[in-house]
């Protein structure tokens, strides 16, 4: 069962008793409703003098009392001060002893109200009240209060304009509307009230039959007319047999005398209430049982608020805190068959979290502007930083910040990767914000792009790297060799071949900047000579292999241009074929050597033969190539040109 808000007096109109009566203070004026700031006999209770006198209530169902209100007659004890002691339970108090509520010791004034709290809550349907000092005294009491938020109001129950004034009684949950005024047979009573949403009584136990003969009891006492119908049948099937008019067997009975022969049964006011059968087309009154209709509003905590449609059975509650306030407790209620909400109702918490704490090169603001639950505190840095860790924080419910403050660090941005042939200014692995970074090119290049990047405060350059390329102004041209009288470099820097009288000159060589092919005059002679590259710095007697070794060579001084002195160098794979050639050159001029030699030891015919017939246009070759820049390669005409002979070749 659930919790609200409402509490009510529940020892009202219920069954009372006490030690003894004097004076005519019957036990049941203490729960009437009516009391007094006097003593006054018609509405005060009153026992003889007794050593220890007691009054309890019977509270027809079990309850969580909290509190116990009690409005004394008769002051007592003159300076003596009193003993009262309260007591909860399920034990009737003059059989059995229950656990104890509370105590008071103190003097007793007429008509002062006496307040005795049960902390924590106890459960029972008995409250009892001991007056255990000082001895031989009498115990009066004009009002008992019996308080406890478990109780289902009245006010949930179902209403209906025709239903008698204060016919309406709650119990367990329950309402029940006890109809007097309008007696009907037993199938009419029936479907009166099913057509309002409930039905004749159908079940029992001895608390329900307690709290029904007691509620039949004070609306009529002992008259003879208060019959009311039971909605208990006899089983067709079984004449020993009842059923309830849902179907099931009556298990638990209160029969009055068994063994009728009627088919329906009643509570007989002229028994106690307690049951007989009777016949079914007697007209007599009834009692409609209902579930409640609503939970009434529930409790609404300080500081928050409630959104709901209604507070109908089977609807939600929703609860929320004010700004600031941490809800404790369940979020949302449910309202019950039962006439009550579930769960506990919650609270709402006051939360405020202390300063937040500053950063390094970096600050904070307050989001809402307050340090309340949920406030968010966020943080930002300093130009030129970068936030690390979570820039917003939230207060929490154990008034602290959810984490740690973030730091400010510099902004970096990674060092740009090297140019070819150029340097910056800037040799770390990082550059910081705002920081610029200057380029330049090696002599014989120029820039190509931007001179200066910046390191922008997101951790980029603003512009990519520039590049740097070979100055046209500058470039190195590759040499033209050809043949000529002189080898060495002259006023142009350029060797030539030597040139003879009366020969025809071989074309230049063809240079081309990605061809290392140089070609002759004759197509079936190709030379190969190694590419030329510029040196940078001037350093330009210095030649990179595949393993980083310098390897010098023969070079050819170019001519000077704007004062700058380019000189040419030979790649290692250019000598390696250079060196080769002039083996294959070498070889050939050995073996030249020795062709001659065995002419010259040849007979005298053959001397004759070749002298009387030489072969027109024949020319022997004698190729000299050596490995030095002023050394051309030439070719040398060993025959005279001699004049074609009849007996040697025929006429064309």
């Amino acid at each position: 069962m659930g919790y609200v808000s409402t509490v009510l007096n529940v020892a009202a109109g219920k069954a009372p008793m006490q030690s003894s009566v004097a004076e005519g203070g019957i036990p049941q004026k203490a729960v009437d409703g009516s009391s007094a700031t006097t003593f006054n006999p018609d509405t005060c209770t009153l026992t003889k003098a007794e050593r220890q006198p007691w009054w309890y209530v019977n509270l027809l169902e079990p309850y969580m009392v909290q509190l116990v209100r009690l409005d004394f007659g008769q002051s007592c004890c003159g300076n003596q001060p009193a003993t009262i002691v309260v007591r909860v339970g399920n034990n009737r108090p003059d059989l059995a002893v229950n656990p104890v509520c509370n105590r008071f010791i103190g003097l007793l004034e007429e008509g002062r109200p006496l307040f005795l709290p049960c902390n924590p809550p106890m459960p029972g349907a008995f409250v009892s009240v001991h007056f255990e000092a000082p001895p031989g005294v009498q115990l009066s009491i004009c009002e008992a209060f019996v308080y406890t938020d478990q109780a289902l109001p009245i006010e949930r129950c179902p209403s209906f304009r025709d239903q008698p004034p204060g016919s309406t009684a709650t119990y367990d949950g329950k309402c029940y509307i006890f109809y007097s005024q309008q007696p009907k047979n037993f199938d009419n009573a029936l479907e009166f009230c099913r057509s309002r949403g409930g039905s004749l009584v159908d079940e029992t136990n001895p608390a329900l039959q307690g709290f029904l003969s007691w509620e039949l009891w004070r609306k009529h006492r002992g008259d003879p007319n208060g019959q009311y119908w039971l909605g208990a049948v006899r089983d067709p099937d079984d004449v020993n047999n009842w059923k309830w008019i849902d179907g099931t067997d009556v298990t638990v009975s209160f029969w009055n005398l068994p063994g009728g022969n009627e088919n329906c049964a009643r509570f007989d006011g002229t028994k106690g209430w307690l049951w007989s059968d009777t016949n079914c087309n007697f007209d007599l009154n009834f009692i409609c049982q209902h579930r409640p209709q609503t939970c009434g509003k529930p409790e609404q905590p300080p500081n928050s608020t409630m959104v709901t449609a209604n507070y109908n059975v089977g609807t939600d509650v929703e609860y929320r805190c004010d700004p600031g306030h941490y809800l404790v407790g369940p979020a949302q209620r449910s309202c019950l068959d039962s006439g009550f909400f579930n769960e506990f109702p919650p609270t709402c918490r006051y939360v405020e979290c202390g300063p937040p704490a500053p950063i390094l090169n970096g600050g904070y603001s307050l989001v809402n502007e307050t340090r309340t639950y949920l406030s968010i505190v966020r943080y930002d840095c300093d130009p030129g930083f970068i936030l690390i860790g979570r820039p917003d924080l939230i207060c929490d419910i154990d008034e602290r910040w959810n984490g740690p403050p973030p730091r400010c660090e510099p902004v970096t941005c990674d060092a740009p990767a090297p140019i070819l042939h150029g340097s910056s200014n800037f040799s770390s692995p990082t550059v910081d914000a705002a920081v610029t970074v200057n380029y330049s090119c090696d002599e014989g290049y120029v820039l190509v792009g931007p001179r200066y990047i910046t390191c922008t405060a997101e951790g980029t350059f603003d512009q990519e790297p520039p590049l740097c390329q070979v100055d046209a102004a500058v470039k190195p041209e590759l040499p033209e060799t050809r043949f000529g009288e002189s080898n060495r470099a002259g006023a142009g820097g350029r060797p030539r071949r030597p040139h003879r009288p009366g020969q025809r000159q071989r074309p230049p060589y063809l240079t081309d900047g990605g061809d290392n092919t140089v070609e002759a005059s004759n197509p079936g002679l190709e030379t190969v000579v190694p590419s030329l590259e510029a040196g940078d710095n001037n350093k330009i007697n210095k030649i990179n292999n595949d393993r980083g070794q310098s390897v010098d060579g023969p070079s050819f001084d170019l001519k000077e241009e704007d004062g700058i002195k380019v000189t040419e160098k030979l790649h290692l794979g250019g000598i390696i074929a250079l060196g080769v050639f002039g083996g294959f050159v070498f070889l050939a001029a050995v073996i030249t050597t020795i062709v001659i030699l065995v002419r010259s030891t040849s007979t005298p015919l053959d001397k004759e033969m070749r002298t009387s017939t030489p072969l027109p246009g024949s020319r022997w070759y004698t190729l000299l190539a050596l490995p030095f820049p002023d050394v051309t390669v030439g070719r040398r005409e060993l025959l005279s040109r001699a004049t074609p002979r009849a007996d040697h070749y025929s006429s064309h």
